[in-house]
């Protein structure tokens, strides 16, 4: 291990377990969503900045005007945070329901409105979703890590239908994201962060739901990871150009 990851491991686990201090006022602010994503985003900014990361952002130009639901690729802990620090919307996140159950933290998760899935397919996760159209047709944007768990290796695998299905529901537009670069910084079950890497975040054109069903759902789906497969070749690329850099 070099030194270098050594201090930006430090800093990161640091910035992360400011979350003690973060999430009790994140509680506190429940019912004022505007303050409240100052507050998360500022803890969001803390935690991508320990990891020294080289930033590129693009495609924020295709973000629709009202709210919509977002799909992207999931490789490490901190796709989360460099999403939320760089998409301008109010946004919230189907999360696995381990995090939930994380003191302090689970609270703040919780009381920010984000969906508690159980990842099973259950009816409990179905009534969850269905109570989170509302949500969305009004007033907050839905991010689906649409793989249901962290990649191991960083490349793609297949979606769930989840997106899709509350997309469809809501006749709200799916908006693909994607992010590269992430899996080299720590990878799934890793420990270690590999600070100064390139992190990309690619935004892509808004796919309309206007007038689907769920029947096609998965047609809808397969075109939503068409779209994040994409964005994440040209995110990828940029992480190449980046390194020679």
């Amino acid at each position: 291990m070099k030194v270098g990851e050594l201090f930006h491991t430090v800093a990161a686990y640091s910035a992360v377990g400011s979350s003690a201090v973060v999430g009790p006022v994140v509680i506190a602010l429940s019912g004022q969503p505007e303050r409240a994503d100052a507050v998360i985003r500022g803890w969001c900014k803390a935690v991508i900045g320990a990891t020294g990361a080289r930033e590129d952002v693009g495609g924020l130009e295709n973000l629709p005007a009202g709210t919509c639901v977002l799909v992207c690729n999931h490789q490490s802990n901190f796709d989360a945070p460099f999403i939320f620090l760089r998409l301008p919307k109010h946004i919230r996140f189907v999360a696995k329901q381990e995090l939930f159950r994380i003191p302090i933290f689970g609270a703040a998760v919780k009381a920010m409105g984000n969906i508690r899935v159980e990842r099973t397919g259950t009816e409990g996760d179905r009534q969850r979703l269905e109570a989170a159209i509302e949500q969305v047709r009004t007033r907050t944007s839905i991010l689906f890590f649409a793989e249901g768990t962290r990649s191991i290796d960083g490349k793609l695998r297949p979606f769930k239908k989840g997106a899709a299905i509350l997309a469809i529901d809501a006749q709200v537009p799916i908006v693909p994201v994607a992010v590269a670069g992430a899996h080299e910084i720590t990878p799934k079950g890793g420990l270690w962060v590999r600070g100064g890497r390139p992190l990309v975040l690619r935004v892509g054109k808004p796919i309309p739901t206007a007038g689907l069903t769920r029947d096609d759902r998965d047609r809808l789906t397969e075109q939503a990871h068409d779209a994040v497969a994409e964005l994440l070749e040209e995110g990828n690329r940029r992480v190449e150009e980046m390194l020679r850099s």
